[in-house]
């Protein structure tokens, strides 16, 4: 079993970070889109192993994640994010 699942928020223009606890799933990735963009989320630093990259065009978007989702060992860290007043929501386990 996976666990509880919470739902972080991350806004295009906040700093670098990891979000959540530092090791978990990433499950779903809810993107509102302004702008067309892009993030990239990385294992726990801006040097660490890129888990998932993603592009974007404007308006809603669901990305989810199949079977047990992506391990983040150190941390889900959004390394990137750009467009404008975009937001994730990003759902971790």
């Amino acid at each position: 079993m996976a666990g509880p699942v919470k739902a972080y928020n991350f806004t295009q223009g906040d700093s670098a970070a990891v979000v959540g606890d530092s090791r978990s799933r990433i499950r779903q990735i809810v993107i509102y889109a302004a702008a067309a963009g892009a993030f990239t989320i990385k294992n726990g630093s801006a040097s660490g192993e890129t888990l998932i990259e993603q592009t974007f065009p404007t308006g809603m978007h669901h990305l989810n994640i199949p079977d047990d989702g992506i391990l983040a060992t150190s941390g889900a860290y959004v390394s990137a994010f750009t467009g404008s007043s975009n937001e994730l929501t990003i759902f971790l386990s």
